[in-house]
């Protein structure tokens, strides 16, 4: 199914739960489109710069000249106000066109970043089971990412508003039977309020700063095959094994389930090798025991 170019553009989100292989799909066209729109941004937004300019130029002239009263400079004033006028609109025309294609613009890194991912987990994913995936274009300060407002603790007047964007949220089903949640969050604060300048004036300020991000790993495994893991909930954090860059957020181990999640620096929030390594390691460190486990379970039987 094609994607729905006008929800794109609109709220910034891919969102479908089909088979894998629609989605790839869905998301090949996204690149594609994604690289269109950034030359046709590009090429409007030169476009407005230049009509601007001759708008400009053509707008001291025909004022010069419309001070001078003579017949045949009349005419001259006259056609340059006409295209003073076709200048503005063909300014206003390039500003329209160069938002409407920044808005397909979408961030680079996220889709690229997902893509990545679907090769890797595509191995061992159960193809005709249905994959679920939310990708978020928006950038993190909306009022639909703000989950806090506090306080600024020593800037009186001053408030905080924090932010978590979950903008990946994949889901799917591997060939031996366990389901997994994979999301990435970002993290971030905005501080704001009044600030006296140096002139004596009111100035409203605002600052926005990265927390981070939070990946999070769920793997929803079947009893039967990796029943003993019961035994290794105390081994199972030694088998974490993350890269030097990321550090542990939380662990919870149950006989149906592993959860895990990892918070990478701000720094490298926006990093897709760092973060795509980050999330093969918990793959790897979580499955690591489930492996061991299947060995366990099979000794008990």
């Amino acid at each position: 199914m094609p994607i729905e170019l006008q929800k794109l553009r609109k709220h910034s989100i891919y969102e479908d739960t089909a088979l894998l292989d629609s989605v790839t799909t869905d998301l090949d066209d996204i690149v594609a489109l994604s690289q269109l729109a950034e030359i046709k941004q590009n090429k409007f937004g030169k476009q407005a710069i230049y009509y601007f300019a001759g708008a400009a130029i053509v707008g001291i002239i025909s004022f010069g000249l419309s001070g001078i009263a003579s017949g045949l400079l009349n005419v001259v004033a006259f056609l340059f106000n006409l295209g003073l006028v076709g200048l503005v609109i063909a300014w206003i025309y390039a500003l329209v066109m160069m938002l409407k294609f920044r808005r397909l613009n979408v961030i680079n890194y996220r889709y690229h970043l997902t893509r990545q991912l679907i090769e890797m987990l595509a191995r061992d994913l159960d193809v005709k089971e249905l994959f679920h995936l939310q990708l978020s274009f928006k950038k993190g300060e909306s009022n639909e990412n703000k989950t806090n407002t506090i306080d600024h603790p020593y800037k009186s007047g001053w408030k905080i508003d924090i932010y978590e964007n979950q903008w990946l949220n994949m889901r799917g089903r591997f060939l031996d039977k366990t389901r997994f949640v994979l999301t990435i969050t970002g993290l971030s604060k905005k501080q704001y309020g009044w600030k006296r300048g140096s002139s004596g004036k009111n100035k409203y300020k605002s600052k926005v700063k990265s927390g981070g991000l939070d990946i999070n790993l769920n793997l929803i495994y079947p009893q039967r095959r990796y029943g003993a893991i019961k035994v290794l909930q105390n081994e199972v954090k030694e088998a974490i094994n993350i890269p030097t860059f990321s550090f542990l957020r939380g662990l919870k181990v149950t006989d149906k389930s592993m959860n895990l999640t990892v918070r990478l620096d701000p720094q490298l929030a926006e990093s897709q090798e760092k973060i795509y390594q980050t999330i093969v390691a918990m793959f790897l460190s979580l499955y690591q025991v489930l492996n061991l486990a299947k060995m366990l379970s099979k000794e008990t039987v």
